[in-house]
């Protein structure tokens, strides 16, 4: 790519209590092939030592000078949640592009290379890779852990479905909020990630997929790691009623056609695909409940959170 393929791209990494993994994934940052970068790290009011371990990596002659000055870290005197901390970094940011490393996952070497590579032959908007899951150590364990296993198949079925943006319908095939590069455009577009523990990474990818059509690159690899105390692990307790309101939304602005993307799923674009996909599987109960009132009152509950986040973060 000559200099004007290669536009500034912020790397945002929320931390929280993740000393033992921090390091490594700054580093995989650092080592991108990709020249032009941005690092911000919010941290989210860490009680371990990972500020001590930011802090001496961001301020190193090395860190300085790979990233041409552009590092910002902010440190949260109180927990706001991974939502709050991605937008905050977001917003704080100058790159044309974004895209987030958890504080606990690693990036492939050429990763940022070749999505940007992709994004730029193409018309859309946001872009995800194939994942490896990883342990605590690194190893490699996408054919050995059950977990990882399903994450491996869920990537895999995208080749089943009629479009990249179907397969995000059933599942989040990005499978995490890192494994997403979009353009800022989108993001302010959309008012940055909802007020959601569990599915913000999803909801976010199907509200782009209401504008764009993503893109599924297989020549880089995001390092999705696994080790006991990964945040979707503990919160099962709000992970129904979370699908349901990212659902919910996706299909209520299906039924206005509030569709910009003619690729995007919905009886509009897709007239005789759309009702036999959805109803070979569960996911037609969620259309069913898209126009409930009890789904009217579930999005007004979720937009009103999101509207005062996006007061706060505007003050």
């Amino acid at each position: 790519m000559n200099n004007q393929d290669t536009p500034l791209v912020s790397v945002i990494v929320p931390s929280y209590n993740y000393e033992k993994y921090i390091e490594a994934a700054l580093k995989s940052i650092y080592e991108q092939t990709y020249d032009q970068l941005e690092l911000v790290v919010i941290d989210d009011n860490s009680k371990d030592n990972s500020c001590h371990i930011i802090n001496e990596l961001i301020s190193s002659e090395a860190f300085l000078e790979r990233f041409n000055n552009r590092i910002t870290f902010i440190s949260h005197d109180q927990n706001q949640g991974a939502h709050n901390s991605i937008n905050e970094g977001i917003r704080v940011s100058q790159g044309e592009y974004v895209t987030i490393l958890n504080a606990d996952d690693l990036f492939e070497s050429n990763r940022i290379t070749q999505l940007i590579k992709h994004l730029f032959g193409s018309d859309s908007e946001f872009v995800f890779s194939r994942i490896k899951v990883i342990d605590g150590e690194g190893n490699d364990i996408s054919t050995v852990s059950d977990q990882a296993i399903s994450f491996i198949n869920t990537q895999n079925s995208i080749k089943n479905f009629p479009s990249v943006g179907w397969s995000l319908i059933p599942h989040n095939t990005a499978i995490s909020t890192g494994n997403i590069l979009f353009s800022r455009d989108i993001f302010d577009k959309l008012n940055g990630f909802r007020n959601l523990k569990y599915c913000h990474d999803w909801d976010f990818a199907l509200r782009c997929l209401l504008l764009s059509e993503p893109l599924f690159v297989e020549t880089t690899y995001y390092y999705y790691r696994l080790h006991g105390n990964n945040t979707f692990l503990t919160l099962n307790d709000v992970v129904d009623k979370e699908v349901k309101t990212v659902l919910g939304s996706y299909f209520k602005s299906c039924r206005k056609n509030n569709v910009l993307n003619k690729l995007a799923p919905s009886p509009q674009n897709w007239p005789v695909q759309f009702f036999e996909i959805l109803k070979n599987s569960s996911i037609i109960n969620f259309w069913y409940y898209s126009r409930t009132i009890a789904n009217s009152f579930l999005q007004f509950k979720q937009n009103r959170m999101d509207y005062k986040d996006i007061k706060k973060n505007i003050k």
